[in-house]
């Protein structure tokens, strides 16, 4: 924060000045503090309040951070807000593709990530279709659905996590879907030289404890009041942690992370496109028990993607 001061009638006023990148442009917020100079410790203070004030004043809520800054978190309320102020000048034909767009693209993603057999022929026409879909096609659409389903902003709670994991994975049958695992899972990570890939040293939990992990992780969703990135990006880290599934479970994660962001009135991030980095990224934050390594990258990609869309790329 810049201290600045202004002269008039030979009276010294001070003001505190906090400037934010936007693209191409700025976005300035000023405060008066009073005639006297502010030491630095009180400055710092001083900076903390009005930071406060600037997230309450373009979220209207009082959100909180822990592994982001408050820099971050007004940087990331910019950053919505002119997203918005972009996609609201354009028509309505060409917001209803976006929208359309941006779906398609997300389930495409989220589902080659995992090494699903889908293209985006396939994806494209399960957006179309309701009946005669391929296998490919319905696994496509059942996507599409839980995507639609985030979007409906209702309430959080275990049969919704379930419901979700349900929708996602109906055409795989054998990964008994929107039902907790029974048995023991592993996590590996990739390796070229092994088709099985690595196991990490982090087990998820025993299937008996997973009941009682998601009634807590349930409870932590309803009670955070963290700014929505970071909240987003924790439920996301956490849930996988718990690993509530036989399989779909970094695909219920990314829908998690998405419906945070868009019951906040934030665009849809496609958080997996940068594929090795989400990879490593998560497993090395869970290896690490380390969250914040997760946090970054998932703030990396959302001000990645919005600048795309502001640079109309």
């Amino acid at each position: 924060m810049a201290l600045k001061k202004r002269i008039r009638d030979k009276k010294v006023y001070y003001y505190c000045n906090l400037t934010y990148r936007i693209l191409n442009g700025v976005k300035n917020f000023s405060k008066y503090i009073g005639l006297k100079k502010p030491s630095v410790s009180e400055l710092k203070t001083l900076e903390e309040k009005f930071k406060d004030e600037i997230i309450f004043k373009l979220s209207k809520n009082k959100y909180t951070s822990e592994l982001l800054t408050k820099d971050d978190v007004i940087k990331s309320l910019l950053f919505r807000n002119a997203f918005y102020k972009k996609y609201n000048e354009l028509s309505p034909t060409k917001r209803k593709k976006y929208e359309i767009d941006s779906t398609i693209l997300f389930t495409l993603t989220t589902l080659t990530t995992e090494d699903v057999d889908v293209n985006l022929d396939d994806v494209a026409r399960a957006y179309e279709k309701d009946k005669n879909l391929t296998l490919r096609e319905q696994i496509s659409k059942n996507m599409i659905n839980a995507v639609e389903q985030i979007k409906e902003k209702k309430d959080f709670s275990k049969k919704y996590l379930l419901d979700l994991h349900q929708l996602t994975m109906s055409s795989f049958e054998n990964k008994t879907p929107g039902i907790i695992r029974t048995k023991n899972v592993y996590i590996h990570k990739r390796d070229n030289n092994n088709p099985q890939g690595i196991e990490i040293s982090y087990r998820p939990p025993k299937p008996e404890l997973i009941d009682k992990l998601l009634v807590e992780f349930v409870l932590w969703y309803k009670e955070c009041k963290l700014n929505p990135i970071e909240k987003a990006s924790l439920s996301h880290y956490k849930l996988y942690l718990i690993h509530p599934f036989l399989d779909g479970n970094k695909r219920t994660c990314r829908l998690i992370f998405n419906k945070e962001l868009l019951d906040n009135c934030f665009p849809l991030i496609n958080i997996s496109d940068a594929r090795n980095k989400y990879f490593d990224t998560l497993i090395k934050a869970t290896e690490t028990k380390d969250p914040k390594l997760f946090v970054d990258f998932a703030k990396e990609q959302y001000f990645k993607q919005i600048n795309e869309f502001l640079k109309g790329k």
